[in-house]
């Protein structure tokens, strides 16, 4: 049965009522079973948690505990069952704060292993947010991300602001070059669109969701680039698809 994934940068900075008001609209119009956010403070936890309480959520914080910009992942209760979730850094030593040389920032991911209530299917969906210094610094972390995939059994969906394009990245090469696709390019149907716009003219496009090809079956890719009440709710367009496991 079929279910939504959705990629979102909130944005970490501006956090006013009118701006949530527009990140709320953008959630709830296309009322993902998956929700991924990158760049959510804690404030901005808070908020999410308060407002989407249909919805379990997984995540901590960069910097540990509930201190930094997490990677979190929002699924909704009534279809999905977590059976298990954590955060690990992008690093040598993932099971504690730490980072790799050269990165702006210390870097997560989140991962929830799910049980669908629906069909029983099981399978995991992680969320991250890769550096945006060197590309060396990138393939590095795409590499240990990549390591944590191949421990897992069941079928992977990944979603998150990658920090390159896929038109000059060697990163998005390594991505699609093992187990996983580019769900754009799986998808029956496709609005594609610019992911990144700095509130700007910026047409970049470095939010993906990945997933096993083998593993799912995607009818469709979207790219939100509406406006909401007039405007951007974030400096970034979420990204959304609609998927099924293979059986």
């Amino acid at each position: 049965m079929d279910f939504k994934i959705m990629s979102f940068n909130i944005w970490c900075g501006g956090v006013t009522p009118e701006r949530v008001a527009k990140v709320f609209a953008a959630i709830e119009k296309y009322s993902p079973d998956i929700l991924g956010v990158q760049e959510a403070t804690p404030q901005w936890m808070e908020i999410l948690k308060n407002r989407f309480t249909d919805y379990e959520a997984a995540g901590i914080g960069r910097e540990g505990g509930d201190e930094g910009e997490y990677s979190a992942i929002f699924t909704k209760k009534a279809r999905f069952e977590q059976l298990a979730e954590g955060t690990r850094w992008l690093s040598e030593t993932p099971d504690t704060f730490s980072f790799v040389k050269g990165s702006l920032c210390p870097r997560i991911y989140t991962y929830v292993k799910l049980r669908d209530k629906k069909t029983g299917e099981i399978f995991c969906h992680i969320n991250t947010h890769l550096d945006h210094g060197p590309e060396e610094v990138r393939m590095k972390q795409a590499r240990f991300l990549y390591d944590f995939i191949g421990s897992i059994e069941e079928p992977v969906s990944v979603s998150g602001d990658f920090n390159y394009e896929e038109s000059t990245s060697e990163v998005y090469k390594y991505f699609i070059s093992g187990s996983l696709s580019d769900s754009k390019y799986l998808a029956k149907t496709r609005h594609v669109a610019p992911t990144f716009h700095g509130y700007k003219e910026l047409k970049n496009i470095i939010d993906y969701i990945y997933v096993t090809s083998n593993g799912f079956e995607v009818k469709e890719y979207r790219v939100v680039d509406e406006l909401f009440d007039g405007e951007h709710p974030s400096d970034h367009n979420p990204v959304v698809i609609t998927a099924e496991l293979k059986r």
